[in-house]
This record gives structure tokens, sequence and C-alpha cells, in this order.
């Protein structure tokens, strides 16, 4: 019924909630790092979810087809640096932060 009444007024729901789609890319043996940044997301009250699949494109197909607006990219050169890219998926506008204080980036850009 709701998605009735949006359509009625040209506007869409988006099929998840997810805010953030976390994308560790590499092999799966960094199972444990996507647990931790998930849960560093999930205590902050942040709405994530973790695919565990090793091709990028699989979750930027995932992103979109659920509309989720962020991502958090996490490669061998981030986990170098101490740093993540959070990527606004609607903009494409993409930043580095340090990985200590990624959560706090995330609320702000979300306005939470």
């Amino acid at each position: 019924m709701m998605e009735q009444v949006l359509k009625d007024r040209n506007q869409t729901t988006r099929p998840t909630e997810t805010q953030v789609l976390l994308n560790i890319l590499g092999d799966k043996t960094k199972l444990s790092l996507a647990a931790e940044l998930a849960s560093e997301m999930w205590n902050a009250k942040l709405k994530a979810e973790y695919i565990a699949s090793t091709r990028f494109s699989k979750h930027i197909d995932c992103a979109k087809e659920s509309r989720i607006p962020w991502m958090v990219l996490v490669g061998e050169k981030e986990l170098e640096k101490a740093i993540v890219k959070i990527k606004n998926l609607e903009t494409t506008v993409e930043e580095e932060v340090p990985r200590s204080t990624f959560v706090d980036e995330l609320r702000r850009w979300l306005s939470l």
C-alpha cells in the first residue's frame, strides 16, 4: 500500500534500509577485518552490511540494485596506510579517511 502511495507521488522506496556497504578488496582471508569494521558501524547504529565476494563488480551491482548510498572500501593500499575510502555512490565522490575515525566521518556525512 505504501509503495502505491509513493508511486502515485512519483517517489520510490529503497529495497533495503542499508546505508553503507562494506567492501574488502582482495582475498577472503580478510573476513575478520570485515567483521571488525562492520561491528564498529553497527555499534554506532549505522545500517551496514558486507558481502563475501572478492569481485568489486559484485559489490557495486549489489549497492546499485539495493540503492545503498555509501560504500566503505578497504584494499591492500588502504591497509598499509591505515585508511579507508568512503564513497558516495550517488555523487561518486570518494574520500580517504583515517581508519580510526571512519565511523565518525560516516555519521557526519549521513547527518547522524
